[in-house]
């Protein structure tokens, strides 16, 4: 990246751009909300009564969702709440990902949002607190995946999901970053490799900061520098082969510390600033 570019960036708006940043914010994720809404009580219903089995209908719902959020993405693009930048092989390797894991860090609310937009029928782990009082609990619940779902019915649904070519992604964080850097992750990613013998795509997020979109963050805050820079870079993958032959609470201790190396700040300073 040049001096002047890097200068630029880092630019401070002007105040009445920060409040028109602000406000494309604020509209751009009441339409989110409402378009779930609508999804979670006409769409999903009318999936439910003709699609089945169970299967089947959550397999068309996360197509669907996929489609959704990738006119929301350009949306959000196209307003200039975000940009994204990501490389042509990166953005192929993503999206032909199949039956395999895919592990990312989780510095913003719409993480889950521009990864499921990358990926054309991944199902998701996802914070339990969204499974119920929440505009996306009906999609969370009928779609996605609860992480306080029981851990048998999730390698069981995991498994049936890699037959079919099919991807799960988890932030192992479990919640999102703060201010200060990455949280301590949990051993779930690793864990549900080790069981399925599935590998572990390690997906990089970074780019400027989050503020605004980062937990305990106010809804109107914004980067007063501009667009929420995100900036993905894609990992080769992590197989657990290696660890088959340690006990299950060491395997995963050891793969989890190889995961959060991986997809540190400090790893990938160089790929993504």
């Amino acid at each position: 990246m040049s001096e002047k570019k890097s200068k630029k960036e880092h630019r401070r708006l002007p105040l009445p751009l920060i409040f028109l940043h602000s406000v494309s914010k604020l509209v751009s994720f009441f339409l989110f909300g409402t378009c779930s809404v609508a999804i979670s009580i006409v769409v999903l219903p009318l999936l439910l009564i003709f699609l089945h089995p169970q299967e089947r209908f959550q397999r068309a719902a996360r197509r669907f969702l996929h489609g959704g959020l990738v006119v929301f993405r350009y949306w959000l693009i196209l307003t200039k709440v975000i940009k994204i930048e990501i490389s042509k092989e990166d953005k192929k390797r993503l999206c032909s990902a199949k039956s395999c894991i895919i592990a990312a860090n989780h510095p913003s609310m719409i993480d889950s949002i521009l990864l499921i937009s990358f990926l054309p029928c991944t199902d998701f782990i996802v914070k339990g607190s969204l499974s119920h009082r929440s505009v996306l609990s009906a999609i969370v619940n009928l779609v996605y995946i609860p992480n306080s779902m029981e851990y048998e019915h999730i390698i069981e649904r995991t498994k049936k999901n890699f037959s079919l070519g099919g991807t799960i992604a988890i932030f192992p964080e479990g919640t999102r970053s703060t201010a200060f850097g990455q949280n301590r992750y949990k051993k779930g990613a690793a864990r549900l490799s080790l069981k399925t013998s599935a590998p572990i795509l390690g997906v990089y997020i970074g780019g400027n900061d989050k503020i605004g979109f980062r937990k305990g963050d106010k809804p109107w805050q914004v980067n007063p520098e501009g667009a929420y820079r995100y900036r993905f870079f894609v990992h080769e993958m992590l197989f657990p082969d290696e660890f088959q032959n340690l006990s299950e609470p060491i395997a995963a201790k050891r793969y989890t510390a190889r995961l959060r190396s991986l997809l540190s700040d400090e790893h990938n300073n160089v790929f993504c600033r």
